[in-house]
């Protein structure tokens, strides 16, 4: 498949869940997790309880005093999958396709975490051989959808006053190999799907 193909279907892919996956739905119910925001797990002991021997896979993220929570991948060809359990944080395939990890979940659930991330914070990614690697927090983007409902919609850059298209966006959010890119909606105004957050990090 050519090189151009390949990168309108990673397009594709993250307009999807852009623009739906992390909306609330009526039929979504939160389920209870063993690790929530209070009384987190030592980060060894976390380690410990999800690791699988699979050295590539995954299985975890931890941020110290905010955030102990498994990681699961999503189902092959649905790209727009995000866990609806709480305390479970969802890899973005086609963000792995382009050499970076991202992570998503509903704002109701672990997404309501993200918001807890600064500059400077200091967490890890936790692997199945029980392997971690560390990483820091280097931006905090928020971009505003115009047309909340549209997955041609462009976005605004409340930061720097400027304008994305949809395309533009996933190219400046998901195109940086090696990082850490964590992603939920922003509701507000009413609209649950008003804005979305990337929290990017850097290896530490």
């Amino acid at each position: 498949m050519a090189p151009k193909s390949i990168r309108s279907i990673l397009i594709l892919s993250f307009l999807i869940t852009l623009f739906s996956a992390l909306f609330p739905r009526g039929s979504v119910q939160a389920l209870s997790s063993h690790f929530g925001t209070s009384h987190l797990p030592l980060l060894d002991v976390f380690v410990s309880q999800i690791q699988n021997g699979q050295a590539d896979e995954l299985r975890g993220i931890y941020i110290p005093e905010i955030l102990a929570a498994r990681v699961v991948q999503q189902p092959t060809g649905n790209n727009a999958f995000v866990s609806p359990r709480q305390g479970i944080a969802t890899q973005f395939g086609p963000a792995s396709q382009l050499g970076s990890t991202g992570l998503l979940a509903h704002n109701y659930l672990a997404g309501e975490n993200f918001y807890l991330l600064e500059k400077g914070q200091k967490f890890y990614l936790i692997y199945g051989d029980g392997r971690t690697s560390a990483f820091v927090v280097t931006e905090i983007l928020i971009y505003r959808a115009l047309e909340p409902t549209s997955a041609s919609s462009n976005f605004a850059d409340l930061e720097n006053s400027g304008l994305l298209t949809a395309s533009e966006l996933f190219s400046k959010i998901y195109n940086r190999p090696g990082r850490v890119i964590f992603q939920t909606c922003i509701s507000a105004e009413g609209n649950p799907a008003w804005g979305r957050l990337f929290v990017i990090a850097q290896p530490y």
